[in-house]
């Protein structure tokens, strides 16, 4: 049997505008996380809350392709959506609606008790009573900290900063997963390397911060680790890419114990996503353990 990964947010339906291109997919953390440990070995356990606007056959799906879905519940407010605009080298985020927040009650502590556990909140969703659960009875807890940066404004676009409960946050996960642009919201600090050491002082454990293709750093209180990015054969769509990395980095760290070799196998996971669009491009544990191995020698110990 596989080793159970628990992952926790919103599972949202995003409209992805790309030039003259549109498209509807499923997104979330816990949708790309799940598809990314299925490669991995793990069995994924969702908890998440979608509106009576949910089609059936994505819940099929999702099912289907393996994932436990017996922790999503249905709301009377409509499913988070988004509007993902990419443009000129950036994106922006529309908000088009929001679920309700998961709820401590919303969780099976026995089903999370001594497992790895992804939160992954999309906005906010998951209020910290729910995180202090969930770190009291989970071995690792991998917190994506996108979720608790992101603001709304006026014209229901997402804006970036730093806010009470990311703060708090900190002191609830081993392991945080923060973009570059990410972590300066929160810490006012433009430089990643410094702007992690600050999240560190503040209570943080390991941070993950990534820099789209140029890279990750991996930074512990002693150590700081640059990760070169894999050499994807073509970028087409870099949607998911933080959540397959940041969910192959635990599973593949509560493995092994090896910053380096989680962090290898994480960049080259997400480095076969992007090269399709949606999760198609997701790739077995054999062959970016391939593609891992040329990462793993170009990691560099900067201090």
């Amino acid at each position: 049997m596989k080793n159970e990964v628990v992952l926790v947010g919103h599972v949202t339906i995003d409209t992805i505008v790309k030039g003259n291109d549109m498209r509807r997919s499923l997104g979330g953390t816990v949708v790309y996380g799940s598809l990314a440990s299925l490669k991995h070995g793990a069995q994924p356990v969702v908890y998440s809350k979608i509106g009576r606007d949910f089609p059936d056959e994505y819940l099929i799906w999702l099912s289907r392709m393996g994932i436990d879905i017996s922790g999503i519940k249905f709301c009377t407010s409509p499913t988070t959506k988004f509007k993902i605009r990419y443009e000129g080298g950036g994106r922006s985020l529309f908000l088009m609606s929001r679920c309700d927040d998961i709820l401590p009650e919303d969780i099976d502590v026995e089903r999370i008790r001594n497992k790895a556990v992804i939160v992954g909140p999309i906005i906010s969703e998951i209020p910290l009573e729910t995180l202090r659960l969930i770190a009291k009875h989970g071995a690792i807890i991998a917190l994506d900290i996108q979720g608790y940066v992101r603001k709304v404004n006026e014209e229901r676009f997402i804006e970036l900063s730093s806010t009470p409960i990311a703060v708090a946050a900190l002191h609830y996960s081993d392991v945080i997963h923060a973009e570059a642009s990410e972590v300066a919201a929160l810490t006012g600090v433009e430089d990643p390397v410094e702007g992690a050491k600050r999240l560190i002082d503040m209570g943080a454990g390991i941070i993950l911060v990534t820099l789209g293709l140029k890279g990750s750093y991996v930074v512990t209180r002693r150590r700081v680790y640059f990760v070169p990015s894999a050499s994807s054969r073509r970028v087409v769509d870099e949607t998911g890419s933080g959540d397959v990395f940041v969910t192959v980095f635990t599973i593949e760290y509560q493995k092994s114990g090896d910053i380096a070799e989680a962090a290898a196998m994480a960049t080259a996971a997400a480095s076969f996503l992007v090269e399709a669009v949606g999760p198609g491009g997701l790739r077995s544990r054999w062959e970016v353990r391939r593609r891992a191995a040329s990462v793993r020698e170009h990691i560099e110990e900067v201090e």
